[in-house]
């Protein structure tokens, strides 16, 4: 899950990967609200048939909606496009937690993958934070069965986090 909501300020880069040689590239074909690209950077493969990486930095500029698009293409015959990228950019003001208040899931920060390793997860400030993690599980058996979880976890301001629960989803 990509996260939808950035603050007017805050930067973004989308990183687009290709096979080197095959001439095929990517370009930005939609650009639209509060947004500009600050950069594009190439790392061509050592190696034919190697990967290329192409890295696309974006800032946000104005509070309001913001579409991303972009295109695979090597000639203009040979032209594919990719979902249109949306996000909502606030001020400061609106992007600070609320108290109580659960935010939604997403990928998880640095901090948060020491706490858990996992898929997803949604916080709540408290007196530190609370995590609800969804995760994929895998009941060790002759057949092995796979399945989601939901865990809650709470990490204080100072010491140990602790284990609330594990509910099956």
């Amino acid at each position: 899950m990509i996260e939808k909501v950035f603050k007017v300020g805050d930067t973004i880069t989308i990183k687009r990967t290709s096979q080197a040689g095959t001439g095929y590239r990517y370009a930005l074909v939609r650009l639209t609200g509060g947004v500009a690209l600050v950069e594009e950077l190439s790392e061509d493969a050592d190696t034919p048939g190697g990967t290329s990486v192409q890295s696309f930095i974006f800032r946000f500029l104005q509070p309001g909606q913001v579409e991303i698009q972009f295109a695979y293409y090597r000639d203009s015959e040979e032209v594919l496009y990719e979902d249109v990228f949306s996000y909502e950019v606030v001020t400061s003001e609106k992007a600070n937690p609320i108290i109580g208040g659960w935010g939604e899931f997403k990928p998880l920060t640095d901090q948060e993958k020491e706490i858990f390793r996992t898929l997803l997860v949604a916080k709540q400030l408290a007196s530190g934070y609370n995590y609800r993690f969804i995760c994929m599980t895998e009941l060790l058996i002759r057949e092995p069965k796979y399945g989601f979880a939901k865990v809650t976890i709470y990490a204080p301001l100072r010491g140990e986090p602790i284990l609330e629960s594990i509910i099956e989803c």
